[in-house]
């Protein structure tokens, strides 16, 4: 079943920018950015899923379509442009479209967690502390720390899972 109008703009408010972002990271192009965000938004139209797991269905559709593009890009002759070739940066790879689509998920999914949970993580996963200096900046005992973690990475599945992140 097609979405209505008032469907399709308020995906477009709600994740057009997020879309337009990593396009950006796949592109170095801002209209072709734009045409890719349109694109995306014409496949959700076109697929109607699910608003739970929308913003894991844009990121996904966005992933594909600029693979895609990189790929008929590299079966086409090189255009040529009046710009020096040097000063252009070339277009990056689906792996790095892959880090950069990543990120972005795990960004949207740490966004979720208590803030108790995400101060945990953050010392423990990214700063690297251990958990008695996580305790001390904390404030707290080191088996207040043990459980938060234990409590924040099952929590960090659960969003996972509901964001259709296949492990």
């Amino acid at each position: 079943m097609p979405l209505d109008d008032d469907a399709i703009a308020a995906i477009y408010r709600g994740y057009a920018s997020m879309v337009r972002r990593m396009a950006m990271r796949g592109t170095h192009d801002a209209a072709a950015a734009e045409d890719v965000v349109q694109e995306v938004i014409v496949r959700v139209w076109r697929a109607a899923p699910k608003d739970d797991n929308m913003a894991a269905y844009l990121a996904q559709a966005t992933r594909n379509l600029l693979v895609d593009r990189y790929r008929a890009a590299a079966r086409r002759p090189k255009e040529v442009t009046s710009v020096d070739e040097n000063l252009v940066e070339p277009p990056i790879d689906a792996d790095e479209i892959d880090r950069a689509l990543d990120a972005l998920v795990i960004d949207q999914a740490l966004a979720r967690l208590s803030a108790d949970h995400l101060a945990v993580v953050r010392l423990l996963h990214v700063q690297r502390m251990s958990v008695a200096d996580a305790a001390t900046t904390l404030g707290v005992p080191e088996g207040t720390v043990k459980s938060r973690a234990f409590y924040a990475l099952r929590q960090l599945r659960v969003i996972l899972d509901e964001m259709g992140v296949r492990r």
